[in-house]
C-alpha cells in the first residue's frame, strides 16, 4: 500500500461522513479487508508527509501501544501502593489504570490516545476487548482450579448461616427500597436497573473473596476460609435465585434450562473422571504432558461458549468446569504455574482498564460537579447503594457474633462480604451489552465498584493483626477433641525412626483411632519452583526413586500394624527454609490436624552422649511454628530408643511431669492416650509449690480428673502418680536427677512450672527457649539420662 492510497483510506474512514453514511451496515465488511494490519513503517510518512498516515493509526501498533501502556501503567500503580504499604489489589490497580486514562481523555484532549483507546472501537474489530475477555473468562477458570470445594465443609454452620443472612437480607431490603420509592415518587430508573443493583450489592462471589484475601496474603486464616465458604453460600443461593426467575418468567425455557444443567453435569463428571485418570498416570515427580492442559483449557472454552448460549453468563461454565480439576499437584498447579502469571500479568489488565475507559466519564464529571444539588440517576444511585451495602455489613456482622467469632473478626468479615470486585465489573458490563441498564447506571456502578475496591483493603488492613493469620476460633487440641488427627514433620532421615516410636507409643486402637499426615519437608535450594506432592494420588515414575522413598515405605510398615486403627497419609512439600514454617502451619490448618509433631535441631549419637549434628535452621522453624500454629505443638528429643530394641514386647517407662496451666493439660491429655497401651508404664510426676501445697494439690487434682475417672475402664493400665512438694529450683533439679534413669521418655509441657516456685532460678540456665524451663533441663547435654524428651504447648 503506498502514501497515496494511504492517505485516501485515512480520508475515507475517519474524514468523509458522506460517504461513512453510504456504505451504511455495510461499511466493515467493505472497509476493513482493505486495511493493512502494519505501516510499511518510517519511510511511508517520510515520502507522504502531512498526507501519510501515522504508525499508531494502524491496527497490530494500537493493540501493542494498549497492551503496553496498560501494563506499564497497572504495575506502576501496583508497585506505588507496596511501596506506600497500601494492600490494594492488583485487579483494582487494573480499574484505576482505564480511570486515569479516560480523565486523561477528557481533560488534556491528547488526539492521538483518543485515537488508539477510544475510536477503534468505532471502526475496528474489538480485538482488545475480545483479548480482555479471553482472559477474563480464564481468570474464572483457573479461580476454580484453585478452589477447594470442601472448605464449606469444614467452616460448617458458621459459613452457611453468614451466608444465607448477609445476601437474603439485603436482597429483600433492597426491593422493600424500591417498592417504597416507586409508590412515593417518580422514578428515572428503570425496574430492572434496579433489580441489578439489588443483586450485585447482595452478592458476595467466592472469586472476589478469594481474590483480595489471596492479595492479601490472608487467604489461609480461619475467619478467611468462613468467609471464602460464606461465599460459595451465596454463589449458591444467587445461582438458585436466578433460575428461580428464569423458570417463573416461562416455565418452557425453564424446562430447558433444566435440561441443559443436567448434560452440562454430566459432562463436568466425566471431564473430572478424565483429569484423575491423567493424575494416575503421570509419574511422581513428571510434569503433566502439555497435550492435557490445552485440553482443558478448550474444554473451559467451551463450557462458557455453552453457557453464554443455552444458560446465563458464560464465565461460570469456565468456573465450573475448573471445580473438575483436582486442585494441587500434578494438575491444578501446573494451570496456575503455566497460565496465572501471564494472564494476570499481560491480558486480564486489558479487561479491567478497557471496561472503565467505556464509562460515560463526561457525565460522572457533570454530575459530580453538581455538589450537593444531586439528582436524577446520581440521586437515586447513590441513596440506594449505602443503605444496601450498610445493610449486608450489618447482617454479616451480626451473624458473625452470632456464630461466636470474635469482634474484631466479625467486623472484617462484615467488610469482606461487602467486596466487589471483577465479578461485579462483568455481571453489570453483561447487564448492559444486553440493555438491561443504562449507561449512565453503568457509569455510576462502574465507579462504585471501583472506591469500593480501594476502601475495602484499606479497611482490613487497618483492623487485622497479621501476626495471628493462623488462629483458629474453635480449639485444636487433644484436651478439647481427643480424636488424634497428628501432623508429623520430617526434616531428615533420623527423624523417621524416632516419629515411628513416638506414634507406636500412642497406641492406636479401634476405641481410640489416629489420622495422621506425614510431611516431608525438602529445602528447596536456588529458584526453582515450589513444589507439594500427594502420595496418595502420585506413584514415582518406573525405574525412578521417589523423593521420600525411605519414608513412604516406613510409615507403610507403620500403617500394616495398624491397619484398623490409623490413618497414615504422606506429602512431600519442597520449598524454601524461610517458608517451610508456613506451609506447615497452613497444611495443619487445611487438614484439622489438633497437634504438629517437629524434631529437635539436635541430633545425638546412638549412645546418646554425643551431638553429632545442630541445625539452626530446623530451630529457627520450630520457634516459627510455635509462634504460628493452629493447633498444639509437640518438640521430640530423641536422644535413645524409647522402646528397647533387644525385645518388642519390652515396656516403654513414660514420666509425665505436672506441675499445672494449659501446656501441661495437653501433655496429661496425650499421656492419656499412651495409657491404653499396656507395653506403657506411665508415672504422673507432680511437682507441688511448698507455698501453696494445699491450694495447689487440689486444684491440680481437679485438672486430673479427666484421667483418672478412666482408670477403672483400663483393667491393664500400669499408671502411677507421684507427688512431691518443691520449695525452688534447685529442688526440682535434684528430683529430677534422682529419677532420671527411671523412664525412656519424659513428657513436659513447655510452659510448665513458669512464674511458680517450682521453677525458680532454673530459668536463669535455660538454652532453648522452645523447650520450656523444665524441658531444657531435661534435654541438656549435662542431665545425666539419656532419656528421650517431648516438650508439648497447647495451641495458644
Amino acid at each position: 500500500m503506498d502514501a497515496e492510497n494511504a492517505t485516501w483510506r485515512k480520508e475515507f474512514m475517519w474524514n468523509n461522513d458522506e460517504k461513512r453514511a453510504e456504505m451504511g451496515t455495510k461499511m466493515f465488511c467493505d472497509v476493513s479487508p482493505h486495511i493493512m494490519l502494519n505501516s510499511h513503517g518510517v519511510a511511508e510518512k517520510m515520502a507522504s508527509g502531512s498526507k501519510g498516515m501515522d504508525f499508531w493509526e494502524y491496527p497490530l501498533p494500537q493493540l501493542e501501544i494498549i497492551i503496553l501502556s496498560i501494563f506499564l501503567l497497572w504495575r506502576l500503580f501496583d508497585m506505588l501502593f507496596k511501596k506506600l504499604g497500601v494492600p490494594i489489589p492488583k485487579f483494582t490497580s487494573m480499574m484505576l489504570v482505564g480511570a486515569v486514562l479516560s480523565e486523561m481523555f477528557g481533560s488534556m484532549q491528547i488526539p492521538c490516545l483518543k485515537h488508539i483507546f477510544i475510536h477503534y472501537n468505532q471502526y475496528m474489530t474489538k480485538v482488545p476487548d475480545t483479548i480482555g475477555a479471553f482472559a477474563f473468562v480464564l481468570d474464572w477458570f483457573l479461580r476454580g482450579v484453585t478452589t477447594d470445594v470442601g472448605i464449606m465443609k469444614k467452616s460448617g454452620t458458621k459459613s452457611v448461616v453468614i451466608g444465607i443472612t448477609s445476601m437474603i437480607i439485603p436482597w429483600q431490603i433492597g426491593k422493600l427500597l424500591y417498592s417504597s420509592r416507586e409508590k412515593s415518587s417518580i422514578l428515572t430508573m428503570t425496574e430492572m436497573e434496579y433489580t441489578v443493583m439489588t443483586f450485585t450489592m447482595s452478592m458476595t462471589p467466592f472469586t472476589c473473596v478469594n481474590m483480595l484475601l489471596t492479595d492479601l496474603k490472608i487467604v489461609h486464616t480461619d475467619f478467611g476460609q468462613i468467609a471464602q465458604s460464606a461465599g460459595m453460600v451465596t454463589d449458591l443461593l444467587a445461582f438458585f435465585l436466578t433460575v428461580s426467575a428464569y423458570v417463573s418468567r416461562d416455565e418452557t425455557q425453564g424446562v430447558k434450562m433444566g435440561l441443559a444443567f443436567m448434560a452440562f453435569f454430566i459432562f463436568v463428571y466425566l471431564v473430572r473422571q478424565f483429569m484423575l485418570w491423567v493424575i494416575r498416570h503421570t509419574p511422581e515427580g513428571a510434569p503433566v504432558k502439555n497435550v492435557y492442559l490445552y485440553i482443558g483449557l478448550l474444554l473451559a472454552y467451551l463450557s462458557y461458549l455453552y453457557w453464554s448460549r443455552f444458560l446465563f453468563f458464560g464465565p461460570l461454565g469456565a468456573f465450573a468446569l475448573g471445580l473438575a480439576v483436582p486442585n494441587g499437584p500434578p494438575l491444578g498447579s501446573v494451570f496456575i504455574q503455566k497460565f496465572d502469571s501471564f494472564n494476570e500479568g499481560i491480558f486480564l489488565p486489558l479487561f479491567g482498564s478497557l471496561s472503565m475507559i467505556k464509562l460515560d466519564w463526561s457525565f460522572l464529571r457533570k454530575e459530580f460537579g453538581n455538589g450537593r444539588h444531586l439528582h436524577g440517576h446520581m440521586y437515586e444511585c447513590f441513596s440506594f447503594l449505602p443503605i444496601v451495602y450498610i445493610a449486608k455489613f450489618a447482617t454479616s456482622f451480626l451473624a458473625a457474633l452470632a456464630t461466636k467469632i470474635p469482634l474484631r473478626d466479625s467486623i472484617i468479615l462484615g467488610v469482606i462480604m461487602g467486596t466487589k470486585s471483577s465479578f461485579e465489573l462483568g455481571y453489570v458490563l453483561t447487564a448492559f451489552e444486553k440493555d438491561r441498564i443504562s449507561l449512565e447506571v453503568l457509569s455510576l456502578l462502574g465507579v462504585y465498584i471501583l472506591v469500593n475496591s480501594l476502601l475495602t483493603p484499606m479497611a482490613i488492613h487497618f483492623l487485622y493483626d497479621r501476626s495471628k493469620r493462623f488462629v483458629c476460633y474453635g480449639r485444636r487440641n487433644l484436651k478439647e477433641k481427643p480424636e488424634m488427627q497428628t501432623l508429623v514433620c520430617i526434616n531428615k532421615p533420623d527423624n523417621i525412626t524416632s516419629m515411628i516410636s513416638l506414634l507406636r507409643a500412642t497406641s492406636p486402637s479401634k476405641d481410640s483411632p489416629m489420622e495422621c499426615c506425614v510431611l516431608h519437608l525438602i529445602e528447596l535450594l536456588g529458584q526453582a519452583t515450589p513444589t507439594f506432592i500427594s502420595h496418595q494420588l502420585q506413584k514415582p515414575k518406573p525405574g525412578s526413586r521417589s523423593y521420600s522413598e525411605n519414608v513412604i515405605s516406613s510409615f507403610q510398615l507403620f500403617q500394616e500394624v495398624y491397619w484398623d486403627s490409623a490413618s497414615i497419609n504422606m506429602f512431600t512439600s519442597l520449598t524454601s527454609a524461610k517458608e517451610m514454617h508456613e506451609q506447615i502451619c497452613w497444611f495443619a490448618l487445611s487438614q484439622g490436624s489438633n497437634l504438629i509433631l517437629l524434631s529437635f535441631h539436635r541430633t545425638w549419637e546412638p549412645n546418646g552422649n554425643v551431638i553429632i549434628s545442630d541445625d539452626q535452621t530446623l530451630r529457627s522453624l520450630n520457634l516459627n511454628v510455635l509462634k504460628r500454629a493452629p493447633c498444639s505443638v509437640g518438640i521430640f528429643v530423641y536422644r535413645k530408643p524409647i522402646w528397647q530394641t533387644k525385645a518388642l514386647e519390652s515396656p516403654c517407662r513414660v514420666c509425665l511431669i505436672y506441675v499445672g496451666g494449659n501446656d501441661d493439660k495437653e501433655a496429661l491429655a496425650l499421656a492419656d492416650h499412651m495409657r491404653g497401651n499396656q507395653q506403657v508404664i506411665l508415672t504422673v510426676l507432680r511437682l507441688i509449690p511448698t507455698s501453696h501445697a494445699d491450694e495447689s494439690s487440689l486444684r491440680i487434682h481437679s485438672q486430673m480428673v479427666d484421667m483418672n475417672r478412666h482408670e477403672d475402664q483400663r483393667p491393664g493400665d500400669k499408671s502411677t502418680i507421684i507427688d512431691w512438694t518443691v520449695g525452688d529450683g534447685t529442688e526440682t533439679s535434684k528430683i529430677l536427677h534422682s529419677v532420671s534413669y527411671d523412664y525412656d521418655l519424659f513428657i513436659v509441657g513447655r510452659r510448665s512450672g513458669v512464674g511458680t516456685t517450682v521453677t525458680r532460678g532454673l530459668g536463669d540456665w535455660m538454652e532453648f527457649e522452645e523447650l520450656g524451663v523444665i524441658g531444657d533441663l531435661l534435654a541438656s547435654e549435662y542431665f545425666p539420662s539419656r532419656a528421650s524428651v517431648l516438650v508439648v504447648q497447647q495451641q495458644e
